[in-house]
């Protein structure tokens, strides 16, 4: 375990160190991960475990297990937090019947007015003006405007190529979630109760394909298929996921749990 952490931990740790966080800094999130998981992971009839309890399971001092307990709780982690607010007007955009077709297509949209791009920017990004939006969509490079001064978007999401908070948000929601799937099938086959079948029914999917006898010429061939292939089935799949979302205003009657699928093209350092 120690050495597969290890190999977890190198990407990890030339990220940081390539931003500036210190060892110090490093270690001080991972304490307080350690207490919210041992703490989260072993409630009992809705309560947390004491800071006693919590100490014994994560070898940290009791007064630091306090300290770290008592402090403001974070945030869940979801999507709505992880994803820029491009990326939020952008998929509603597609999605939101009042500004799509319904299918997935966007529909061209004056700025103001009724079923405008500023209703939509008022609708789901609070704290961006409509015009600052409009900006921030044509800096991207995803926003056009046709003869009758009304706005289109070229494609249903945008990714940064800059090395910035968008990149980092969307590098740690990927990071986690992967993380969490791994955790979840690994946890499914230490419960001695469920047969061979029964895990794989459970289980998420998490599969790969790779090689070591690729010359540069094939290696170049599957890089290039791969950046073909996967967009059309994350595309297809955004699609799906947004004929299938609940409004908005709907949200207070549902519980919040994510529900998604990545695809990620590596090559070994």
């Amino acid at each position: 375990m120690l050495a597969a952490l290890a190999t977890i931990l190198k990407p990890t740790v030339r990220l940081l160190l390539q931003s500036g966080v210190s060892y110090s800094v490093f270690a001080s999130v991972a304490k307080s991960v350690f207490v919210q998981v041992a703490s989260e992971d072993n409630k009992r009839r809705g309560r947390f475990p004491n800071f006693s309890e919590v100490s014994a399971m994560t070898g940290i001092s009791r007064r630091e297990v306090s300290k770290i307990r008592k402090s403001k709780d974070q945030d869940r982690w979801t999507p709505s937090m992880e994803t820029s607010p491009i990326n939020t007007i952008l998929h509603e955009w597609h999605f939101d019947s009042d500004f799509s077709d319904q299918s997935g297509g966007a529909r061209p949209l004056p700025f103001e007015g009724e079923k405008s791009f500023s209703e939509l920017v008022s609708r789901y990004v609070h704290d961006i003006s409509p015009g600052a939006m409009r900006a921030a969509l044509h800096k991207a490079g995803v926003l056009i405007e046709d003869s009758q001064g009304r706005l289109l978007v070229t494609q249903p999401y945008s990714y940064s190529r800059k090395f910035d908070e968008d990149f980092i948000r969307g590098l740690a929601f990927s990071a986690s979630n992967l993380g969490s799937t791994l955790f979840y099938n690994a946890s499914l086959h230490q419960r001695a109760e469920l047969s061979d079948e029964e895990i794989r029914g459970l289980a998420r999917l998490e599969r790969g394909v790779w090689s070591e006898r690729l010359t540069g010429e094939g290696a170049a061939r599957f890089r290039e298929w791969v950046g073909q292939t996967a967009p059309r089935f994350l595309a297809e799949a955004d699609k799906v996921i947004g004929a299938n979302e609940f409004p908005q205003n709907a949200a207070v009657h549902h519980s919040p749990r994510a529900i998604g699928v990545g695809i990620y093209y590596y090559e070994e350092d």
